[in-house]
């Protein structure tokens, strides 16, 4: 597999970004067992997941934490891993555009420098808390780019005042009136509530992607997960739900993005 660490600058953000993207290529194993994977010939290029980070994190937690490198060599996906700083991957007057950023520039930059396919049927996202907010709320803004979502523990209540352990609480208070203001002045409700996005698209008919929505049964967030869970399935969206036993951190995420990725629609080899 090969990894690049990227430092791009960012004319939403108006500052240098870094990036990392995994692209599956050919390495040892090709040399001692079978194995489809391959450098893309001309005109062939890769299914992508965008893959988000949570509160406190950066691009590095993923590779860090988990085995995402050596899933997406088995399922020749690459993935990209922004940073997304603190901000609800929300564009604010506080903490710079990087809705805008992750959503639209990012995709563009990355497709014009890597053999990244832009067609719909090949572009999944997903991310954990934080991210698994800002995943489903990209894919439901923008759901003729995405053909599925995953949240994994995802914060999709972020006005809920669901409780945090010991002393965090606080912390996320805070945080989060950086990212909406002191009164949430800067919370825009068809933005940002995932609950009423949802029921707004599917009253618009639009072809939505599919959702996956995962927690840990001892997660903070779970109460939370599952109201997003019921509520979301009254309003008729195509969403597959999974937990078990676990709370917020590596030790859930790792085991089940790769039931993400198993369960994400790819193709075994790369697309044209």
């Amino acid at each position: 597999m090969a990894l690049f660490q990227c430092k791009l600058f960012s004319a939403a953000l108006f500052r240098s970004v870094n990036v990392n993207v995994i692209l599956p290529t050919p390495d040892s194993g090709n040399q001692f067992f079978e194995s489809s994977v391959r450098y893309p010939q001309p005109g062939e290029k890769y299914q992508v997941l965008w893959l988000l980070h949570g509160i406190s994190a950066d691009e590095s937690d993923w590779q860090r934490f988990s085995g995402i490198e050596r899933y997406a060599q088995t399922k020749n996906v690459a993935v990209v891993m922004p940073d997304g700083y603190n901000s609800m991957y929300t564009d604010t007057p506080f903490g710079g555009n990087y809705y805008t950023y992750i959503s639209q520039e990012l995709p563009q930059m990355l497709r014009s420098l890597l053999p990244l396919s832009e067609k719909r049927e090949d572009n999944f996202i997903a991310g954990l808390s934080m991210g698994g907010f800002g995943a489903f709320k990209i894919a439901l803004l923008n759901p003729q780019n995405y053909a599925a979502a995953a949240s994994l523990s995802g914060g999709l209540m972020p006005t809920s005042g669901e409780e945090s352990p010991g002393g965090v609480q606080d912390s996320i208070l805070a945080w989060k009136r950086g990212v909406y203001g002191a009164n949430r002045e800067h919370w825009n409700r068809d933005t940002e509530d995932l609950l009423y996005l949802l029921e707004n698209q599917i009253k618009a008919g639009a072809d939505l992607p599919k959702l996956y929505e995962c927690c840990g049964t001892e997660d903070f967030l779970y109460q939370s997960n599952l109201y997003f869970r019921d509520h979301a399935r009254e309003l008729g969206a195509d969403l597959t739900y999974e937990e078990g036993p676990g709370v917020h951190n590596f030790d859930f995420w790792d085991p089940f993005i790769r039931r993400v990725l198993d369960w994400l629609p790819l193709k075994e080899s790369l697309t044209r």
